[in-house]
């Protein structure tokens, strides 16, 4: 996963059109992927260009079985996924630039923050039901509720204390603590440098677990943001604005293929990881075992009793956007003003 949530709000339009995307936490360096049989990164109109908010791994698992199993060339498509990491461009970046046509936005905050500066986004829906990004402690001193926080000695990266501060401001605690910068390894916490570890629960946890033979329950514990009462979703698809007009067929097919993808993924997460290690990721590295236990970790993230991809823009313009705003974010978009939930319904219906 990348360190999406962990990015703070003062980012200008011209600053995000230049950068680079954060340090994120993972195992290697971006990459893009041709799917099989398109032969060459030359687009023309059935194919789809695809950029993620990070590596090649597990994350993405949907999609490459999508298009393992042949769904996007059932619809006609033909797929070129690009990887994203430390030192790729932002899927913000890719889609403004045009050198991608669907972006994954890792960071929904990154994307909201992004439209707000003047960027035509539409978003269509959100892999992520519950963001991955939560806390991390040791069973014999748990951190579940915003009061433990309050008095815990925190480490992170930095960019999460927006959202350690939507934390404990929305628990009408004062947003002040003790907090140690760390890198992207658990090691600090079991080392006894702090109390509990800002992490991805789908990532870090497994760390503890084949690293230090810890388990959940009894070693160590993890809780969600959400848990916290910090909601927000997570790797939201989203297009130009302009685009979705001109492509909007196109964009439904490249929906109903990925959505049978993801419903395929929930049935074998194993299978979908094995396709990130031995073939979509194979030049990462991956570890199977890793990317395994990552993909099952997964799945009560991606699922939504309202069918996948969903979205709620009442609960956005609710408690996500009062979150948001408690963490410091600024001049947030009205969420009906850049979702668009007719795409993934009407691919639903058509499947």
């Amino acid at each position: 996963m990348s360190a999406h949530p962990f990015t703070g709000p003062g980012l200008s339009r011209r600053t995000f059109l230049r950068g680079t995307a954060v340090g994120a936490l993972g195992f290697a360096a971006a990459g893009t992927l041709a799917a099989c049989g398109s032969g060459d990164s030359t687009t023309d109109s059935d194919t789809v260009r695809v950029a993620f908010g990070w590596i090649l791994n597990t994350e993405f698992g949907g999609y490459y079985v999508a298009d393992d199993k042949g769904y996007y060339a059932e619809e006609g498509l033909t797929v070129e996924f690009q990887g994203g990491g430390p030192n790729a461009p932002t899927p913000m970046q890719a889609v403004a630039a045009g050198s991608a046509d669907i972006g994954v936005a890792a960071g929904a905050a990154d994307l909201y923050t992004a439209i707000g500066q003047g960027n035509d986004f539409v978003a269509l829906g959100a892999q992520f039901q519950v963001s991955p990004a939560g806390l991390l402690s040791l069973s014999d001193k748990p951190i579940r509720t915003p009061q433990d926080l309050a008095s815990a000695r925190i480490l992170g990266q930095e960019g999460i204390q927006t959202t350690l501060d939507a934390v404990l401001i929305g628990a009408g605690l004062d947003p002040v603590y003790d907090f140690t910068p760390v890198g992207f390894d658990p090691s600090p916490l079991v080392e006894g440098q702090g109390d509990c570890y800002t992490c991805f629960v789908t990532n870090q946890p497994i760390t503890l677990e084949q690293q230090y033979g810890l388990r959940k329950g009894d070693g160590y514990e993890v809780v969600t943001f959400s848990e916290l009462g910090s909601t927000q979703y997570a790797d939201l698809v989203f297009v130009e604005r302009a685009a979705l007009d001109a492509n909007r067929d196109k964009i439904v097919r490249f929906m109903r293929a990925t959505m049978r993808g993801w419903e395929d993924y929930l049935a074998d997460p194993a299978a979908a990881a094995q396709l990130a290690v031995g073939k979509y990721g194979v030049d990462l590295g991956l570890e199977e075992a890793q990317q395994i236990r990552q993909a099952e970790l997964q799945v009560p993230l991606v699922e939504s009793p309202s069918g996948l991809f969903s979205m709620d823009v009442a609960q956005m313009e609710g408690p996500m956007w009062q979150a948001l705003t408690a963490g410091g974010y600024e001049n947030l978009p009205e969420p009906s003003s850049f979702v668009d939930l007719a795409v993934v319904a009407e691919a639903r219906s058509s499947q």
